[in-house]
């Protein structure tokens, strides 16, 4: 290999907030995101034992992190009621109803109450430096499994944005070069 072929194809690093997020359940919250954390990938090791050292071989099942997504709060409280909305209805606290309606909670759902409907598909789209789509990583069957509150204080200043934090569980995902 010679100094000629070594030279990235690409020099541009990747930019922090170059990014779209797509969620057809809660279409405020993509609105209003400000963070998203692309989620690892591990496996597991199998121990292989020997008289003298331990061996390892690769695990056979995928490990995904968490989704987790920062959001700015709005005045109507819309992306942060989206997915409290979705976990109720996922939990159906007070009655067994509350998950029938869970299908019906957006207009944007296709799945409107099918065999899943605590499972919507979110896409991520990168963008490069000139703006351009060159990445979308599509998580399948994700579903939310916390939602942070947030704080109301007479101290911070009218300017101060409210944030909030959600945390999604999916499928798996897939990275595409656009």
């Amino acid at each position: 290999m010679t100094a000629l072929n070594r030279n990235p194809i690409n020099p541009n690093f990747l930019a922090p907030n170059k990014f779209q997020l797509n969620f057809a359940r809660t279409p405020n919250l993509q609105y209003f995101c400000q963070t998203i954390t692309v989620p690892g990938i591990a496996t597991s090791e199998i121990a292989i034992t020997n008289p003298f050292v331990e061996l390892y071989s690769p695990g056979e099942k995928a490990i995904y992190d968490a989704l987790n997504i920062t959001f700015m709060v709005d005045e109507g409280m819309l992306a942060w009621l989206e997915i409290h909305d979705w976990l109720r209805a996922m939990t159906f606290p007070t009655e067994f109803e509350e998950y029938q309606k869970l299908g019906k909670l957006n207009q944007f759902v296709a799945n409107k109450g099918g065999d899943f409907p605590q499972f919507s598909d979110a896409t991520v789209t990168i963008l490069s430096s000139a703006n351009n789509p060159i990445y979308r990583i599509s998580y399948k069957d994700a579903f939310p499994v916390s939602l942070s509150g947030f704080t109301l204080s007479t101290t911070d200043t009218p300017d101060s944005i409210i944030t909030a934090d959600a945390t999604f569980r999916y499928t798996y995902f897939n990275i595409e070069r656009i």
